[in-house]
């Protein structure tokens, strides 16, 4: 292939996704691209449910891990593939048509070694009031997500690298069941030298959390996540933060709760009166609900890391633990 259209393997890991996986993989082969220039690597991780009765029906090529978890799953699709660019993306997401060729296009540049592009809320007309407020509030933000980071990272809902550079780090840390994505693209770029870089019009529509229980979760797991990370990079020159920087988040975390459960009463009583929504009525409870979660996940991890002074206890945790809590509360 030239270097306008490289070789591509996409790699979809997935577990109980019998609901979204058609819309996926229905979506990849509709690509605006070569078709003999990518193939899909479906990973199947223990589910329970139709998922593999399902995948069968398509031309995909389709592997069975043993050991469960993102992570694994992956680095068995980066094994099979053979392609130069390795792209991933969820079982419960929906590629634009022109997703793969975006995706591609920063790769001219040789000191590319990674690509993301836009994660976008998949809405429907049956949107209830937790996929609304996750499309709002709490979007996914490839490369950048704030004051306070360390290096661009980038999420596998849309994310894609060079293949020789995640055999060189050795693929995925298979002791991190969350933020598993960030800490690759971290070390491919401290390990490898190269850049990622953020293409917009490389887009992927995104099914948002759409119960409270599995939004509870996943914002524990951040909090988790982020102090491990902390943990795990804190020694690095320039990383940003620290125990110090952590406890004064948490503290404002904590002083915000009581803000969020006034508002939550007065916001009822709005609703009472007729004078707001339901939705509107809702956002501050869920505020308060997924922030008290965080601050859970984050004093596990603070435990768990010794105050971030040691994090292999926490990723033995993680692989103990945590995935039992992730195939209790994800699809993919």
């Amino acid at each position: 292939m030239t270097a306008l259209t490289p070789t591509v393997s996409i790699i979809v890991p997935v577990y109980n996704g019998a609901e979204t996986i058609s819309a996926c993989l229905e979506s990849l082969l509709n690509q605006n691209y070569p078709a003999e220039a990518y193939e899909i690597i479906v990973v199947e991780n223990g589910s329970t449910d139709r998922t593999t009765q399902i995948v069968q029906k398509y031309p995909v090529r389709l592997c069975h891990s043993d050991r469960r978890g993102p992570s694994p799953a992956r680095n068995l699709g980066l094994a099979k593939s053979e392609a130069e660019i390795i792209a991933f993306t969820d079982a419960d997401c929906i590629a634009d048509p022109n997703w793969l060729l975006e995706l591609v296009k920063p790769y001219t540049e040789a000191e590319v070694g990674g690509v993301g592009g836009s994660i976008l809320a998949y809405t429907h007309a049956t949107q209830n009031v937790i996929e609304r407020f996750s499309d709002e509030y709490a979007p996914l933000v490839n490369f950048v997500s704030g004051d306070d980071e360390f290096l661009p990272h980038l999420y596998t809902a849309n994310a894609s690298f060079r293949r020789c550079h995640l055999n060189e780090i050795g693929g995925f840390n298979i002791n991190l069941v969350t933020a598993e994505d960030v800490d690759l693209a971290w070390r491919l770029q401290l390990l490898t030298g190269t850049k990622v870089c953020y293409a917009p019009r490389a887009i992927i529509y995104h099914h948002h959390r759409a119960t409270m229980a599995g939004l509870i979760r996943q914002y524990r797991q951040y909090g988790f996540g982020e102090i491990l990370l902390d943990t795990m990079y804190r020694h690095y020159p320039g990383y940003p933060r620290d125990l110090r920087y952590q406890a004064r988040r948490m503290l404002s975390q904590i002083a915000a709760l009581p803000f969020y459960v006034l508002s939550a009463a007065l916001r009822r009583l709005r609703l009472a009166m007729g004078r707001a929504t339901l939705y509107d009525a809702a956002v501050p409870l869920i505020w308060f609900l997924i922030e008290s979660s965080n601050l859970r996940g984050k004093l596990e991890a603070l435990v768990a890391t010794r105050l971030m002074t040691d994090a292999q206890p926490a990723l033995n945790l993680e692989t103990e633990m945590l995935i039992r809590r992730f195939y209790h509360s994800r699809k993919a």
